[in-house]
């Protein structure tokens, strides 16, 4: 799973915070012979206090898991899960790592159970459709991404789940469907660099071949870097018999990534095409 794909965590505090005072105060109802009430306030003062704690495990589950040590990540949100049992985030949070780690058995039971526990937490069923398409369920992923976009009036989580919704069409050869996704997340967020590429990759593959490149330009227009589409959009070029941009686009991706072999193969070959007639005669003769 990319990192990327897990920005919308959100650390929900847990709503269990005490006053410096608790057990003093619980203190002096006890001395005041009322020991029923001290109870009850310590009581409260030890729920406050595993609140604390929780909440404390699952920052430290955060930092490892952002640092990619998920073993330490999974560790912290288990003791904060033992503090506060019905933790939502950390059962989240730790189905997170889970995934990360390729066990999306564990994954999906953890984001199951913080749905039972939240049926309206957002991110639970986002994360969930993730890993239902990682194990190739694309149905249940759909599933899961339609009750998201229930969920949410943020913008940009909008467009994240359209996307990966438009992915999940893509997979079952629904490609209308997903197209209009893309769309969707586009007009959402117009920089969405991701979007642009897979909506070009749609276009490529039925032979929109404008609008493709359209897409690619729009893409490399947002991440420079963005090797794959100099390639393509360079695919495209040459297509279009245009050798002299193909040519600038093969080695743009060569220069982004130096092991790219079908960027130098194509650079080569589209070098090679203006000399084709000229071996085609020599071969004849």
């Amino acid at each position: 799973m990319k990192k990327l794909f897990f920005t919308l965590i959100l650390l929900l505090p847990i709503q269990l915070f005490a006053d410096t005072g608790c057990n003093d105060r619980a203190n002096e109802i006890r001395m005041s012979d009322r020991l029923d009430d001290a109870i009850d306030v310590l009581n409260d003062c030890l729920s406050e206090e595993m609140g604390r704690i929780a909440r404390t495990y699952l920052l430290l589950g955060l930092s490892y898991y952002e640092g990619g040590e998920q073993g330490k990540a999974i560790a912290n949100y288990s003791k904060a899960i033992e503090f506060a049992p019905n933790y939502v985030t950390a059962f989240a949070n730790r189905g997170l790592s889970y995934g990360m780690q390729g066990d999306f058995d564990k994954a999906l039971a953890d984001f199951d159970q913080a749905i039972r526990l939240d049926p309206e937490y957002m991110q639970a069923y986002y994360f969930r459709a993730f890993a239902y398409q990682r194990e190739g369920d694309h149905r249940s992923a759909i599933e899961d991404y339609n009750v998201s976009l229930t969920l949410t009036q943020d913008q940009s989580e909008m467009a994240t789940i359209y996307y990966n919704r438009g992915r999940a069409y893509k997979d079952l050869k629904r490609f209308d469907e997903a197209l209009s996704d893309y769309n969707q997340a586009i007009q959402l967020n117009a920089g969405y660099a991701a979007a642009y590429f897979s909506r070009g990759l749609m276009h490529h593959q039925q032979k929109h071949l404008d609008e493709a490149i359209a897409d690619y330009t729009h893409t490399i227009a947002l991440d420079g870097k963005h090797a794959r589409a100099y390639y393509n959009r360079g695919l495209l070029h040459r297509k279009d018999g245009k050798d002299y941009l193909a040519l600038r686009d093969f080695e743009a991706a060569t220069e982004i990534e130096p092991a790219y072999a079908r960027a130098y193969a194509n650079r080569g070959y589209t070098r090679m095409i203006p000399m084709l007639p000229l071996l085609f005669i020599l071969a004849l003769g």
